[in-house]
């Protein structure tokens, strides 16, 4: 049992360390902010960055899902289980089954995090996005066709970006509304 919980609190220490590492900011001027935001969006390499990183974040967030569903399982089983045995032996069973509840819910807090700081971090980009376009929207835009036509077709990819983001803060969204949902059952 000792060596479960070291190796799980290993487990969480390691992906703390990797949601810190990839969700820390930093501040910076308005200037640069908005210079930084332009050039992000911009730039065709940002969102497979982005992707990169989400995907990393996501095969954390999904392991921990995995593991915080089943000690609910194994909580549930516990609960529903008659336990025969002298008082020590229904204490120990009562204090292993609520640290397993404790460490149930220190699970999901952290999923919560985890999401809420994805889910702002998609947030800003969105913010971001949405100030570019609205700096294009209305552009009159002069030279040649192929200069107009990528310009249009620039402002169409961040309208798809866009959309592409909101779709993923509504599926956060979701999963935040579930896992607090499956927490009060």
């Amino acid at each position: 049992m000792r060596i479960v919980k070291k190796t799980w609190i290993g487990i969480l220490a390691l992906a703390t360390a990797v949601v810190a590492a990839c969700t820390s900011t930093k501040r910076v001027s308005q200037s640069e902010e908005s210079k930084n935001a332009s050039d992000d969006t911009n730039n065709p390499n940002a969102d497979a960055n982005m992707s990169e990183v989400g995907d990393s974040i996501d095969a954390i967030r999904a392991e921990k899902q995995k593991n915080l569903e089943e000690l609910r399982r194994i909580i549930h089983e516990r609960e529903t289980s008659c336990v025969y045995g002298s008082p020590e032996v229904m204490r120990e069973y009562s204090a292993n089954t609520r640290a397993m509840r404790h460490e149930a819910d220190s699970l999901q807090n952290e999923l919560l995090e985890m999401l809420q700081s994805e889910r702002n971090t998609l947030k800003e980009r969105l913010d971001a996005i949405d100030e570019t376009i609205n700096g294009r929207s209305g552009a009159k835009v002069y030279g040649t066709p192929e200069i107009i036509n990528k310009y249009n077709a620039r402002n169409k990819e961040l309208r798809e970006s866009r959309n592409s983001i909101q779709n993923k803060i509504d599926k956060i969204d979701g999963e935040i509304e579930s896992i607090r949902n499956n927490s009060k059952q």
